[in-house]
């Protein structure tokens, strides 16, 4: 039987089992949050041992070159050692800048990192890794550019068992030390010769953060081409940014913002519907086959809405898509 070696312990791999699993089984305290291959907070060092592909799939070349996996995707075909990666090692260390209320489930959070070029690598709506003072990680997105001053803005929704959320509503305040990993993620703009190609922004909740921040980045890098947001919610009160988009909408001609909500009240550009509906209806005014579409919010309705974007016509390779998942524990 392949075993697992681990702080002087070894155990016994399952038949399939993932690193992960199997260090969870034996409670044991590793960082982890999506398991999906996505988040990148379970990472592990191999000791001695070689990861395989899949493990180090999206890392950066300099993690992949010193061991680094995924220990959610590493299901060991031999006999393994791995460790814990120091805080040094992958961490930048950042403070609470700033916590404002978007509304009654919705924090905005500004981490600043004390050097402010440690994030020159980020790019606007990927992934951060976010630990706060007593060691739990999530994964938010990026709702701006960090890249310019090291200043990092994420929306977080209150969860009813969110451990970092909790915190975050009723602990956090300015000044609280703050370690930051990453980037992570591919659902961000990217400036190519097609300047012209529309761009179709869907998302539900906290899934407008990253929306927010790839649309100002696309209009900052003069996209040309239509870009239409919509933004879904249950109703007009769970909304957010509504000043901030419509700001967007005056400035630039090519934006459009519009939102729908399950109930009313509704105004001009808060509509009553479907958030899926409506955004199959709104990509029938463009040219499926020439769209690039960007999808945020909860899986299933990530899922469920890439699946009829692309039976539209939109092609796979034109869509990126970042859904978010709660973690309990």
């Amino acid at each position: 039987m392949r075993t697992l070696s681990f702080q002087d312990e070894q155990y016994p791999l399952a038949s399939g089992e993932s690193v992960l699993d199997c260090l969870l089984r034996n409670q044991q305290q590793v960082s982890y949050s999506c398991k999906s291959g996505l988040c990148q907070s379970c990472l592990v060092q191999a000791v001695d041992c070689l990861p395989p592909s899949r493990a180090t799939q999206g890392l950066k070349s300099t993690l992949q070159s010193t061991g680094y996996a995924m220990a959610c995707q590493w299901h060991p075909e031999h006999d393994v050692c791995v460790k814990l990666p120091t805080d040094a090692a992958l961490s930048v260390q950042g403070r609470v800048l700033a916590l404002q209320r978007l509304n009654a489930v919705v924090m905005k959070l500004v981490v600043q990192a004390d050097d402010p070029t440690a994030l020159a690598d980020c790019r606007p709506g990927q992934y951060l890794n976010l630990v706060n003072p007593f060691g739990v990680m999530r994964s938010y997105s990026l709702a701006n550019d960090a890249r310019l001053d090291g200043r990092a803005e994420f929306h977080i929704a209150a969860t009813k068992q969110g451990l970092f959320s909790n915190w975050l509503f009723n602990n956090a305040t300015v000044g609280d030390s703050m370690q930051i990993r990453g980037p992570a993620g591919s659902c961000f703009y990217v400036a190519d010769d097609n300047r012209q190609q529309p761009l179709l922004l869907v998302g539900v909740g906290t899934g407008l953060a990253p929306l927010y921040a790839i649309v100002n980045d696309a209009l900052a890098q003069g996209h040309q081409g239509p870009i239409a947001l919509l933004h879904g919610a249950s109703t007009p009160a769970n909304l957010y940014y509504r000043q901030e988009l419509r700001a967007l909408a005056n400035t630039h001609s090519n934006f459009s913002y519009s939102a729908v909500v399950l109930d009313g009240p509704f105004d001009a550009d808060c509509q009553q519907g479907d958030a899926i509906k409506a955004a199959v209806e709104l990509l029938a005014t463009v040219a499926a086959a020439q769209a690039r579409v960007y999808l945020c919010g909860n899986p299933g309705f990530v899922q469920t809405l890439r699946k009829q974007v692309f039976l539209k016509g939109v092609k796979s390779a034109n869509i990126f898509c970042d859904p978010f998942v709660e973690r309990s524990a």
